[in-house]
């Protein structure tokens, strides 16, 4: 019970009980003042109904008598009036056994009061003529008792009512600071920081709230510098100072994460051999200015295409990722970049006639990113040798499915709802729990299976993701309505969470399947948070209401700053590749990924390893800042959602 419900009943039961005293002590009162006046009103009326009776009864006037009596009998309200007369025994007996209108008989039945009676001799002198024997009735003292109960009843019950809301009112206005109190405790818990309640005119209130407000300032201020912290040591070991990419160990984290992926794509190593004639002709400002709106140019891209990842792995080489890009694509991309950069060079493309070579690899089978680089490195030392052009293309077997069929392709499934499915289950490192299982999918034609890595660059392509998304939810939900104890992750593509449509579809989905909320959940890239979308946070937010679960994937393969987390509030992060592999290679380095998971773990985030291979890498995460972990050691299971 809240303190104000037991404020409200205290104080009631103490005012109520004083209404009940008062009310006894006054229906005491007006009994004991009616009781008093009917037995004045008795005495009185024997003593001048004696008087009167006096003159007749000399005379031996029997019906004068008789007619006096019924005189007073009928001008007042009498239960009895007798008179026995002496001279010959008679008796005069006049008697009243009706009941009063307007009183209930139960309250008659309760004997408040008893008939008041009064008896006198009548003489002439010494001689005794009769005896006047007056009882009153009760009756008129109940209706006037019973009259003034129920008017003292209704406005007790008035003046309660009254003090009732009043009272109300007041604590509500009193306990605010209190319920504030507890919305920033709640806030707190949510991981929301910062909000500061206004300080009350209450001086033991007042003194809680400013602790309030101070604990909750300091726990932002913590989480703020866990994150700058997390930041600065990432920064500091995976980002170029100069250009502002990230640079070798950067580079090859996010090589690890896309061949543990998908795989599909390419490489490519650009020279920038101008960047030392700039240097030896204007020094090191200018040779840094230069590398620096070089960082500018390569962030646009990602921004724009976030398929993209560049890097500086030297002081003139600059590496690029190019994850689902066929060849045509990697050329495109080659001569886009070397049209913007000689824009940028400006005079200093007077220093050199070709100002930069390009060597570009596209993976075909399962190399590596050392057999990558190195094939790119020869590419770009055959660029060199060229009269003409700019860069050289690895010699490659075009084993590839043409982007043309992969759209006819997926538009088939879309339409056929022919998807097949593998289910991969999340486990808690130090408990039995499960936390979901997450779904994969894959396409099946003519005894060929196609994994999501090879085909989602074509989705993200060709704009289909919201199709295929719909396609997946739908189809999931349905499984989760047919079966209580299955809880599925589904990853939504950047296509679909980019789209209005989209998202309003979702949320109106959610909403129809709210039942199995608290077993679903979004798994959203990483890549949808570089920069604040109002949009896609607003319907996460309708979605965690629901009671759906938000997820974030590739935690943390961005440079940019995890601010994010306090504004998106995921539930859980599931950990990019790259920093797990770190951790768990044989002289790894788990400080980075103890950076960002405490950041996430500050915030109640559930924090997710990836790829992880066997049980001895479980045992050497459980000794991290890591919740879960999903990989291989548990293998995906072939899945089925029925219609």
């Amino acid at each position: 019970m809240t303190l104000y419900r037991q404020l409200l009943i205290v104080v009631l039961l103490i005012y109520g009980g004083l209404l009940a005293v008062v009310f006894s002590i006054e229906i005491g009162n007006t009994r004991s003042y009616l009781s008093e006046q009917q037995l004045s009103d008795v005495n009185n009326t024997s003593t001048s109904l004696g008087l009167s009776l006096s003159p007749y009864l000399e005379d031996e006037d029997v019906i004068g008598a008789e007619s006096v009596i019924n005189a007073m009998f009928d001008s007042g309200y009498y239960q009895q009036i007798s008179l026995k007369l002496f001279a010959d025994d008679s008796l005069i007996d006049r008697r009243n056994t009706r009941s009063i209108d307007g009183v209930p008989e139960w309250f008659t039945s309760l004997e408040l009061f008893q008939p008041s009676a009064q008896e006198q001799v009548l003489t002439s002198g010494w001689m005794q003529l009769g005896e006047l024997k007056v009882v009153g009735h009760p009756g008129f003292a109940y209706l006037q008792l019973w009259n003034a109960m129920v008017d003292l009843a209704k406005l007790f019950v008035v003046g309660y009512l009254a003090t009732v809301l009043l009272l109300m009112r007041a604590l509500r206005y009193l306990l605010k600071p209190l319920e504030q109190i507890q919305q920033q405790a709640k806030l707190i818990e949510q991981r929301n920081f910062g909000q500061t309640i206004p300080l009350p005119h209450t001086q033991e209130l007042r003194s809680v709230v400013g602790a309030i407000n101070h604990m909750s300032d300091n726990i932002a201020q913590q989480f703020e510098s866990q994150v700058q912290e997390a930041s600065a040591l990432r920064q500091q070991a995976f980002q170029d100072s100069v250009s502002g990419l990230g640079n070798r160990a950067y580079f090859i984290n996010q090589s690890k994460s896309w061949l543990a992926e998908s795989g599909v794509g390419g490489v490519a190593l650009l020279s920038l051999d101008i960047i030392e004639a700039i240097h030896v002709r204007d020094g090191f400002s200018a040779r840094d200015e230069f590398i620096h709106s070089v960082g500018e140019l390569f962030t646009a891209y990602t921004q724009q295409q976030q398929q993209l990842v560049f890097a500086r792995i030297s002081n003139l080489e600059f590496a690029v990722l190019a994850e689902g890009f066929d060849q045509q694509q990697l050329l495109d991309l080659a001569e886009e970049i070397n049209k913007d950069l000689l824009s940028r060079l400006a005079t200093w493309k007077q220093y050199m006639p070709r100002p930069l070579v390009m060597g570009l690899v596209l993976r075909q089978k399962d190399e590596n990113i050392g057999e990558l680089l190195t094939a790119a490195d020869t590419a770009l030392h055959n660029a060199r040798e060229l009269r003409e052009g700019f860069f050289s293309l690895a010699d490659v077997e075009h084993t590839h499915i043409p982007r043309s069929q992969w759209k006819q392709l997926l538009e088939n499934t879309i339409s056929r709802q022919s998807l097949a499915y593998k289910a991969q289950v999340v486990n808690f490192i130090h408990s039995d729990k499960v936390l979901h299982h997450e779904l994969f999918t894959t396409i099946e034609v003519d005894a060929q299976h196609y994994a999501a890595g090879q085909f989602m660059p074509a989705v993200e392509q060709f704009r289909l993701g919201a199709q295929f998304d719909q396609m997946v939810v739908e189809q999931a939900a349905r499984a989760l309505q047919q079966d209580n104890n299955l809880s599925l992750a589904i990853n939504l593509t950047l296509s679909a969470i980019s789209e209005a449509s989209f998202l309003a579809w979702l949320v109106e989905l959610a909403q129809q399947y709210q039942t199995v909320a608290s077993r679903m959940a979004f798994e959203i890239p990483e890549t949808a948070f570089l920069q604040e979308n109002t949009q896609l946070e607003a319907s996460l937010d309708s979605l965690r209401e629901l009671g759906f679960q938000i997820g974030i994937d590739q935690y943390g393969r961005n440079l940019n700053s995890l601010n994010y987390l306090s504004r998106v509030k995921p539930n859980y992060v599931k950990i990019d590749y790259g920093y797990t592999a770190q951790a768990l290679a044989e002289d790894g380095d788990s400080h980075f990924l103890s950076a960002i998971c405490r950041a996430a773990r500050n915030l109640q985030i559930i924090t997710v390893a990836q790829r992880v291979e066997n049980q001895q890498q479980v045992e050497l995460l459980s000794a991290l800042p890591v919740d879960a972990y999903q990989g291989y050691v548990a293998p995906p299971q072939r899945f089925t959602l029925n219609d």
